[in-house]
């Protein structure tokens, strides 16, 4: 019996000397990460159902910008998230340069994402009016703020790199919500793609403990529908991440390709909502506590552009006057409709609108690499990455801008509100066949950050 002890206990020394010897020999980078409370401090609009015709009327769970810089000897990227449901590609350009101006960082190594929860202030005019005192004269200090505290807060760190499972989200469109299945039979449930995966990002310091840890998940925040402010299961699994890993640890959430993908159910109490967030960190926590450093961190960047399906006008004409048709009741949109009419005309008479282009930007965190897109791509996008490269890849949505939902090629041809949505957006709607182009275009970019 003695001599197992003092074998199992020679076994662990040696284990523990391996693990020191490995994390001498991963890459040691600089990283920071920091945060900032964006929730308003009067009322604002809010954005994330076209329904709501008034401002907040509460907090249910505050809302914050944060952001993650990474640095190594050749590579940087300074990557913020806030609890928003999506800002103009326009406005992310000229964030990144507010940020760049004040950090130093390389414009194209500054991302601009958002987790899109559907119960926060209105920045983008998705569904909503867009709240210009909250974006000009509220929000951007503090996203500029958080991205220098970032910088200015950065200590060697080691990195270690895993995946864990939730199945949380659900296809909307070809499967019922999960406490439904039992009693409600569906035929297209076979088509129903999701993408259950949790990749996560752990940079740990010399002591042990965690700078910071980055969580992604694909699935939309849109369980919380009244005039509550709340950063919804992004937020939940934000605090999920202290509960586990200590308030010193910047916990970092981003949005996956959520296009189809919904949460369990409406209307969650905080409670559950946290319990989701716990089941997300709590498939990762004891992996992240115990893998050994992980040392390749690249990055790369490009820009792409995505055909839009440009009407003719009389097309034109006529979706708008269905559009108007479809909601009568509702003088306040009759505006809306007509604008996206006269600007989509505009654009025929000017030959303009041809495509969205956006920065594109891959980085490799192990042998991971995330990908950034300005769209509510269908988690179809991840499937099609997958199949083309020869590593995991992982789709980051409602980055640096949002156009609107695009959808595999099955999906149009299926139907349903997420082809139909581009009214909202103020947009012609995607090129059909466009996503499965996008991952063929995507392709270069993911080989160069994962080298």
């Amino acid at each position: 019996m003695k001599q197992l002890i003092f074998f199992a206990a020679a076994v662990a020394v040696m284990l523990a000397a391996a693990r020191s010897v490995l994390a001498v020999a991963a890459e040691t980078l600089t990283v920071g990460a920091a945060h900032e409370d964006i929730t308003p401090d009067r009322p604002v609009l809010m954005g994330g159902y076209a329904a709501r015709k008034a401002p907040h009327e509460g907090i249910r769970s505050r809302v914050f910008a944060r952001a993650l810089f990474v640095k190594n000897d050749s590579q940087q990227i300074l990557w913020t998230v806030s609890d928003l449901i999506g800002l103009k590609p326009e406005d992310t350009v000229m964030l990144r340069g507010k940020i760049s101006e004040a950090t130093g960082v390389p414009a194209d190594r500054v991302v601009i994402s958002t987790t899109h929860t559907h119960s926060g202030p209105a920045t983008a005019a998705i569904a909503a009016v867009k709240d210009p005192w909250y974006f000009e004269g509220y929000y951007i200090e503090r996203l500029v703020k958080a991205a220098v505290r970032a910088v200015e807060s950065a200590e060697p760190c080691t990195m270690v790199v895993v995946q864990g499972e939730a199945a949380l989200s659900y296809d909307r469109r070809n499967d019922p919500p999960p406490g439904e299945r039992a009693n409600l039979g569906n035929p297209d449930a076979a088509k129903a793609v999701t993408d259950h995966r949790v990749p996560a990002v752990g940079f740990r310091r010399a002591d042990g403990t965690f700078k910071a840890v980055l969580i992604q998940y694909a699935m939309h925040p849109t369980s919380w529908s009244d005039q509550l402010i709340g950063a919804e299961w992004p937020g939940a699994a934000a605090a999920a991440v202290n509960e586990t890993f200590g308030e010193q640890t910047e916990p970092f959430v981003l949005q996956g390709a959520a296009g189809n993908l919904s949460s369990p159910c409406r209307n969650a109490s905080p409670e559950e909502m946290l319990r989701w967030g716990r089941v997300l960190v709590e498939s990762v926590a004891d992996q992240l506590k115990n893998a050994e450093p992980r040392g390749h961190f690249n990055v790369a960047s490009a820009v792409l552009r995505s055909e839009f399906d440009r009407f003719d006008a009389e097309t034109i004409r006529a979706k708008a006057e269905e559009f108007r048709k479809s909601f009568s009741g509702r003088d306040d949109w009759k505006e809306r409709f007509d604008r996206w009419e006269a600007d989509r005309l505009a654009a025929l008479e000017n030959d303009t609108e041809h495509y969205a282009e956006a920065l594109y930007q891959a980085v490799a965190f192990g042998n991971h690499v995330f990908v950034t897109t300005p769209f509510e791509t269908f988690c179809h996008l991840n499937r099609f990455l997958c199949e083309r490269v020869s590593f995991p890849v992982h789709v980051i949505g409602y980055t640096n801008g949002v156009y609107e939902y695009f959808p595999d090629l099955e999906s149009f041809e299926q139907g349903g509100y997420e082809p139909q949505a581009y009214i909202w957006y103020d947009v012609f709607p995607m090129k059909p066949g466009g996503l499965e182009k996008l991952a063929d275009d995507l392709v270069p970019l993911l080989e160069k950050a994962e080298e």
